[in-house]
C-alpha cells in the first residue's frame, strides 16, 4: 500500500503512512514524522489485532535506531512469513504514549494523511495483567506486613516471656514482702524520720554553710588586718632593732667607760695609798723636816698635781638606762608573739569552716546524686511501662487489621495459642498483671527514694 507525503505542519506528534505492505519475508512500514520535538523512540513493535485476539511483533535491527526527524524518510521492518495479512486493525508502537492506528494491507484505499500519535489503549488482557501486577504487589506488601506481625509476633512472645520473668520475680518479691511486711513498715517510718532528719539537717546545714560563709568574710577581714598589723609590727620591730642596736653600742660604750673609770680609780686609790705612806714618812721623818723640807714641798706640789689630774678626770655619764630598754624590748616581743598567736587562730579557725564547707558540699553534691539517680531509674521505668503498653496496643492493633483484598481464598486459620489476647477476661488479666508490676516498681522506687533521702 503507498501513499504521498502530505505537506502539514502538525503540532501533536503525528505519523503520515507511504507504505504499509509485506516485502518478501518482511513487513515494511514506512512513512514520515511530524511534530516529535526530539523524541526518541524505542524499539518499534506492530500489533495486528483480530477479533479479541492480538499479535504482537518487534521491529528487526536494520534500520536502528529509527531516527525520526520531521519530514524524513523513516523505516521499520518486520519478520513476517508471507502470506495474506488477516487483521482486522494494525497499530505502530514507537513508545509507551506514542501509538499510531496504521490502515490495513487490502483494505479499501485512503489517501495517505497524517495519523496522530496517541496513548497506546490497554487491552483486556494488558489490564488483567495490570491488575494482577497490582495485586502482587499487594500481596507483597501484605506479606511483608504478614512478616512484620510475625516480628512484632515474636517481640511479643520475647516481651510475654520477660513479662512470665518478671512475674515470676514479682511472686518472689511478694513472698519476701509478706514476709516483711512489719520490717517494711518500720523501714517505712524509719525513712520518713530519715527524709525528715535530713530535710532538717539539710536546712542546717544551709543555715551553717551561710554562717560558714559569714564567718569566712569576717576571717578574710580580720587575716587582711592581721596582715596589716603584721606588716606594722613588722616595721616597729626593724625599728625596734635599730634602737636595739644602737643600746648595745652604748651599752658597750658605757662598759668602757666603767673600764676606764675603774682604772682610774685604781690609780687614785694607788695615789692616795702612795699619799698614806709619804704623810707616814713625813711624821716619821718630822725630825729631819727642814732636811727634806725641799723634797717635801716637790712632794706636795706633785701630790697636789695628781690630785688636780684625779679630779678632772669625772667619771662619764651614765648611758641611757639598760632596764627601761630591756622592758620596752620584752613589751615588743609579748606583742609579737601575741599578734602571731591570733594570726595562727585565725588561720585555723578559716582552714574549719573551709573543711565544714567542703563536707557540706560534698554532702549536698551526693544527695543531689542520688534524687538525680532515682529520677532516672523512675524515667527508665516509666519509660519501659510505656513501651510495653505501646506494643501490645501495636499487637492489638496489627492483629485486628484485615487485608483489603487476597489473591485467593485461605483456609480458615487456627486460633494462635501466643496471639496476644483482644478481649474478654483474658485481656483484663493481662492488663491488671501489667499495673500489679508497674505498682510494684514505683512501690520499689518510693523505697530507693525514701532511704535516699
Amino acid at each position: 500500500m503507498a501513499g504521498s507525503i502530505a505537506d502539514i505542519t502538525a503540532t501533536e506528534p503525528s505519523f503520515t503512512v507511504e507504505r504499509f505492505e509485506p516485502v518478501g519475508e518482511r513487513l515494511e512500514v514506512a512513512g514520515h514524522w511530524r511534530g516529535l520535538r526530539g523524541r526518541r523512540f524505542v524499539r518499534p513493535v506492530l500489533w495486528l489485532h483480530r477479533g479479541d485476539t492480538r499479535r504482537r511483533m518487534v521491529a528487526v535491527l536494520d534500520h536502528k535506531p529509527w531516527a525520526a526527524d520531521d519530514g524524513d524518510a523513516w523505516l521499520a521492518a518486520f519478520a513476517w512469513g508471507g502470506g495474506k495479512i488477516e487483521a482486522d486493525r494494525a497499530e505502530l508502537e514507537v513508545g509507551s504514549d506514542l501509538v499510531v492506528e496504521l490502515p490495513v494491507p487490502g483494505a479499501p484505499h485512503r489517501k495517505a494523511e497524517p495519523r496522530p500519535a496517541q496513548p497506546r489503549r490497554p487491552t483486556e488482557l494488558e489490564r488483567l495483567r495490570d491488575q494482577l501486577a497490582s495485586e502482587t504487589r499487594e500481596r507483597r506488601e501484605l506479606q511483608e506486613r504478614l512478616d512484620g506481625v510475625q516480628r512484632e509476633t515474636e517481640a511479643l512472645a520475647r516481651v510475654r516471656a520477660e513479662r512470665d520473668a518478671l512475674r515470676e520475680e514479682a511472686e518472689r518479691a511478694r513472698a519476701d514482702g509478706e514476709r516483711m511486711v512489719n520490717d517494711e513498715y518500720r523501714q517505712r517510718e524509719q525513712a520518713q524520720q530519715s527524709a525528715d532528719d535530713a530535710t532538717e539537717a539539710r536546712e542546717l546545714a544551709q543555715r551553717q554553710l551561710a554562717a560558714a560563709r559569714d564567718a569566712y568574710a569576717e576571717l578574710e577581714a580580720r587575716v587582711v588586718a592581721a596582715e596589716s598589723a603584721r606588716d606594722r609590727l613588722s616595721a616597729e620591730a626593724a625599728e625596734r632593732g635599730r634602737l636595739v642596736a644602737e643600746r648595745d653600742e652604748a651599752v658597750a660604750a658605757r662598759e668602757k667607760a666603767v673600764g676606764t673609770r675603774a682604772a682610774l680609780v685604781a690609780d687614785r686609790d694607788r695615789l692616795r695609798h702612795e699619799r698614806d705612806e709619804a704623810i707616814r714618812e713625813r711624821d716619821e721623818a718630822a725630825g729631819a723636816r727642814a732636811a727634806v723640807a725641799a723634797d717635801r714641798d716637790r712632794l706636795k706640789a706633785e701630790l697636789e698635781t695628781a690630785r688636780a689630774a684625779a679630779e678632772t678626770v669625772a667619771p662619764p655619764a651614765e648611758a641611757a638606762d639598760p632596764v627601761a630598754t630591756s622592758g620596752d624590748v620584752e613589751a615588743l616581743r609579748a606583742e609579737l608573739t601575741a599578734a602571731r598567736a591570733g594570726h595562727e587562730r585565725i588561720e585555723r579557725e578559716l582552714a574549719g569552716a573551709w573543711t565544714q564547707h567542703e563536707r557540706l558540699v560534698a554532702e549536698l553534691e551526693a544527695a543531689r546524686q542520688g534524687r538525680e539517680r532515682v529520677e532516672a531509674e523512675l524515667v527508665a521505668a516509666r519509660a519501659d511501662r510505656k513501651r510495653l503498653e505501646r506494643e501490645l496496643d501495636e499487637a492489638r492493633d496489627d492483629g485486628a487489621r484485615r487485608p483489603l483484598r487476597r489473591p485467593a481464598p485461605a483456609p480458615a486459620a487456627q486460633p494462635s495459642r501466643i496471639a496476644p489476647p483482644r478481649d474478654g477476661a483474658a485481656l483484663w488479666t493481662v492488663r491488671a498483671v501489667a499495673l500489679g508490676l508497674v505498682l510494684l516498681l514505683l512501690i520499689a522506687i518510693a523505697l530507693v527514694v525514701g532511704r535516699v533521702f
